[in-house]
């Protein structure tokens, strides 16, 4: 079926036919409105088109594949109704043999979204219907392959034993000279062993015959996602007078085992670092291309992840086939995600064991599925632990588990059923899974954990560093790996002034997530990856280098690493370890270091220093970045060496004194700035010596965050058990103010700002401003509240042009980071633009910021390590330094870390702002940062996104 299938919506009314993309979604082509999940509506679509049966398939049976359809159908062939299906994401196929001739025919196909059962397909994504798979007609021989089973042998013996089946069409008897081969070849296609199958008696079935073989392969190259190596076998159907038939699929020879509570592949423990995976494409819906497949999992493996959960659902058949050659281990999914009201009714089972059969029988031969999963978050009934005992019976080469959610699953723990394999616990925290650990006898993952919504996604790396070190814990998939989102135009044109859940190509087209619902990925629906996908390739890195500072050996010169590898089978002989020593911005010493240890140990490496006596620098630290045996950069580590000796920085900017101050009405004129105060309401302006505005406006007291989606949700889904108090807006301005002094070098000021909720409180202090006459403005804060309230962030903010759109810093970066991201980002010396889709957010451990005009025009904020953070407003940008900073939120949870006011606990803290001209740059700035004209061009991939 194609572009000329044409189709029919009754619900419209429509007269004539029309065209329809098949695969594709009646949705996404204008036929009707999307709907999110449970929301799925009544609905019915009529397809028809043509094929062509020719000639040389006269007399051999005829058969029709469909691979998925949303969300159950029903064929004609030539009229003569040929068969029905309701299973959305399981291939079925149809034998037309009697219904088919020679020529052309005619398929129709009625397709409902409501059939029974389909509430298991409504999953935590866009219902939407259609033919969405690929449809395939074929002919066999009358003497054909029913069916192949392939499994591997490693630990007694490798081999690879086949199992084929062979069934007739019609009364007439198998032919007396039947001869099954089976041949064995490598990537290379070098022949390894060619082998007869021997025929068994099939007492069951007379209608088939069973054929085995076991091919012994000495000196295997054993698949892994690490080296996903395939062979390849063959199996010929023959008779005396010819080939009747020939098959042929690709073989990874692995083993899984699973004794001892401990998941083994191969015989060694396997850790697994994954993420979840719909079959969804912005444009074209269910209907991914396979360079859509490519392009994922491209992403996947560049963020060091080597386990996908295909929720909810098996995948399209060249995602397994993808995931076989580029090395990806895969929990495959029997398709009942929702529809729980269901399952304990035993008219259901069927249901239930016919998505169990289809989805084994097609998945069952590949070696990146290594896990059965028996739907999504049900409850455990009856007829959900008969179709877990099918799994366990059709395929016992693979483990298979119940996914649970956290309150369930402890339940689940203090009597779990002897023929659950592995558990499956979502969104455990870590506390959870260390309370979990005692009690656990069974290979346990984490199916879902960490929810990615929005950009928070707090616990990542806290509950993956719980899981890595305990035998029993395999690791899990973070939800999820994109946004779920399609491509629609929006109802009216965006505003920036106004908050949004969605991406915004354009201004009048959006990825539409049905509000927040969907907005759960690390990349987006568009596949941009986002601030979490970077912490993702951090925390999952195959080689981990240990400590945060450097052990010195003096005596021998040299700084020593420790170096960790989480690979599984990789020894670290198989990467390459550069390093480089920065002063400032220049490289003054490189090398590589040759790497030697065994999977999941660690090791130790020696690095000779030089710094350069005498240097002008005010900064040299360590790069060290990982490349794997494919040369692709999986890790780097960033090891402060020397900072500023003698003079601070402040000190070693300053020129030394230039004027002495003077006041001029509410102005403090010296020789590099013009400090402007408005004794009415405490409000502080600063201009350079060119008269342009550096400073717009503040004090400003801070009290949060800027509204994020996954705190909304927090909000509004607020846990009876906790209850939290914020203070709102999350920027105090307007305060009530008292001068206590006003001089050329120190204003000193009592400030009162008040919350519009909660109404009764009143954070009050001083702000402190020493003006130096050598081009320094010291900014000091101790403010304090009497309340009980909670803080996620505080400090003081001031607003700044948004014509400085230079943003260069000293610190950690690129990345926006905050507690429990602490990993995603390294020191160095970085440069953004303020339009950049990573300029907004916290930046850690920060020694020096500068934002500044194309031109060059700007001001540097210099502190002691401290947090910044940096964001776009209607008004310009606003710059905050940070009292205090607690983590993200991840849907429904608060951060564990608030700052509570505590009754008197102090806000405070200091920071200098040095302004100046594009002519008078500072020296040592310029030594720093390198060329004040140069412009950093924004990766700018939308016209707006939420929590941007």
């Amino acid at each position: 079926m194609g572009s000329d299938t044409l189709f029919y919506e009754p619900q419209f009314d429509i007269k004539d036919w029309a065209s329809i993309k098949v695969p594709g979604n009646w949705e996404l082509q204008g036929f009707a409105e999307p709907f999110y999940a449970r929301n799925l509506k009544k609905g019915m679509g009529l397809y028809r088109t043509t094929f062509k049966v020719p000639t040389d398939w006269k007399g051999n049976p005829t058969f029709i594949a469909l691979d998925g359809v949303e969300f159950g159908y029903s064929i004609w062939v030539n009229g003569k109704f040929a068969g029905k299906f309701a299973s959305a994401y399981n291939r079925n196929v149809f034998d037309i043999s009697e219904f088919a001739t020679i020529g052309v025919n005619q398929l129709a196909v009625k397709v409902i979204t409501q059939p029974k059962g389909y509430e298991f397909d409504t999953n935590d994504d866009w219902s939407i219907s259609g033919i969405s798979r690929n449809v395939t007609v074929f002919s066999l021989p009358k003497v054909h392959l029913r069916d192949v089973v392939i499994k591997t042998a490693v630990s007694a013996g490798t081999a690879v034993e086949v199992q084929a089946l062979v069934e007739k069409a019609g009364n007439l008897p198998f032919p007396k000279d039947l001869k099954l081969t089976g041949k064995l070849t490598d990537a290379s296609g070098r022949t390894i062993k060619s082998v007869d199958l021997q025929a068994e008696a099939n007492p069951k079935d007379a209608a088939v015959l069973s054929y085995k073989g076991r091919i012994a392969v000495t000196g295997a190259r054993l698949w892994s996602a690490e080296s996903p190596y395939l062979y390849t076998i063959q199996i010929a159907v023959r008779k005396k007078a010819g080939l009747i038939q020939e098959y042929q699929e690709r073989v990874g020879i692995r083993e899984l085992s699973w004794a001892d509570g401990v998941l083994k592949l191969n015989g060694a423990p396997i850790k697994l670092k994954g993420a979840n995976h719909h079959d969804l494409s912005p444009v074209n819906g269910r209907a991914i291309s396979k360079i859509e497949m490519v392009n994922d999992l491209n992403l996947m493996r560049k963020a060091n992840i080597n386990f996908i959960r295909t929720s909810h659902y098996p995948p399209a058949y060249p995602f397994l086939e993808l995931c076989d050659s580029l090395g990806f281990y895969v929990m495959d999914e029997i398709p009942y995600g929702f529809g729980e009201q269901h399952l304990k009714d035993t008219s259901y089972l069927p249901i239930l064991l016919q998505r169990a059969k289809s989805t084994i029988a097609r998945d069952k031969n590949h070696p990146s599925v290594i896990i059965w999963t028996s739907g999504n978050e049900n409850p455990i009934t009856e007829i959900g632990l008969k179709t877990g005992k099918y799994i366990k019976r059709s395929d016992n080469t693979r483990p298979y588990s119940f996914p649970q959610t956290p309150d369930v699953f402890e339940d689940m723990l203090k009597a779990i059923p002897d023929s659950i394999d592995m558990l499956n616990d979502h969104y455990p925290t870590k506390d959870d899974l260390k309370r979990f650990a005692p009690k656990l006898d069974r290979p346990m993952i984490s199916g879902e954990y960490a929810h990615a919504l929005g950009l928070d996604f707090n616990s990542m790396e806290a509950v993956h560093e719980t899981m890595y070190p305990d035998k029993h814990m395999v690791g899990g998939a973070v939800w999820a790996f994109f946004d779920q989102g399609l491509l629609r135009r929006s109802p009216k044109p965006f505003n920036k002034n106004e908050f949004t859940f969605y991406v915004w190509p354009t201004r009048d087209s959006i990825f539409d997530t049905s509000t927040n619902e969907g907005a759960d990925g690390i990349v987006y629906a568009n596949r941009v990856p986002q601030v979490d996908y970077y912490q993702v390739r951090k925390v999952y890195t195959p080689v981990k280098i240990l400590d945060d500072t450097l052990k010195y050996q003096a005596g021998k010169a040299t700084y020593k690493l420790r170096i960790e590898n989480r690979y599984d089978f990789t020894n670290l002989s198989a990467t390459q370890c550069e390093w480089q020593i920065f002063a400032d911005s220049t490289v003054i010493r490189s090398g590589i270091l040759r790497l030697s240890c065994t999977p999941h140990q660690t090791t130790t490496a020696s690095i000779g220093t030089f710094l350069p006596p005498g240097s002008t620098a005010s900064y040299f630290y360590l790069k060290l970045k990982i490349l794997d045996k494919n040369h692709f950069q999986v890790y780097e580590k960033v090891f402060p060496l020397k900072v500023i000796s003698g003079k601070s920085l402040v000190e070693r900017i300053e020129p030394g004194k230039i004027k002495t101050n003077s006041v001029s009405g509410n102005e403090i004129i010296s020789g590099n700035y013009r400090f402007g105060f408005d004794k009415a309401t405490g409000n502080f302006q600063i201009k350079n010596s060119a008269g342009e505005t550096m400073i717009l406006d503040g004090p400003f007291a801070r009290v949060g965050r800027k509204a994020t989606v996954s705190e909304i949700a927090a909000r509004k889904k607020a846990n009876p058990k906790v209850v939290h108090n914020v203070w709102d807006p999350f920027i105090l301005t307007k305060p009530e103010t008292q001068i206590k002094n006003f001089g050329a070098n120190l204003i000193d000021v009592n400030y009162k700002f008040k919350p519009e909720s909660p109404k009764d409180r009143v954070l009050a202090g001083d702000i402190s401003y020493s003006l130096s006459d050598s081009g320094n403005i010291k900014v000091k804060y101790h403010l304090a509240a009497d309340a009980k309230e909670e803080a996620t962030q505080t400090g003081l903010s001031f607003l700044i042009p948004a014509s400085l759109t230079e943003f260069r810093w000293v610190g950690k970066g690129p990345y926006p980071a905050y507690p429990g991201k602490d990993r995603l980002s390294e020191f160095g010396i970085f440069h953004l633009n303020s339009n950049d889709l990573y300029f907004p957010g916290n930046r850690q451990k920060v020694s020096c910021a500068i934002f500044s005009d194309k031109k060059g025009s700007g001001f540097a904020l210099v502190a002691d390590s401290a947090d910044i953070t940096v964001e776009r407003t209607d008004n310009g940008l606003v710059v905050s330094h940070n009292s205090s900073v607690s983590g993200h939120f991840n849907k429904y949870n608060w951060p564990t870390d608030l700052y509570s006011f505590n009754n008197g606990k102090p806000i405070s803290g200091s920071f200098y702002v040095i302004p100046f001209t594009a002519e008078t740059w500072p020296r040592t700035l310029k030594t720093i940062f390198g060329d004040i004209k140069q412009v950093a061009k924004p990766y700018a991939p939308f016209f707006y996104s939420y929590d941007q």
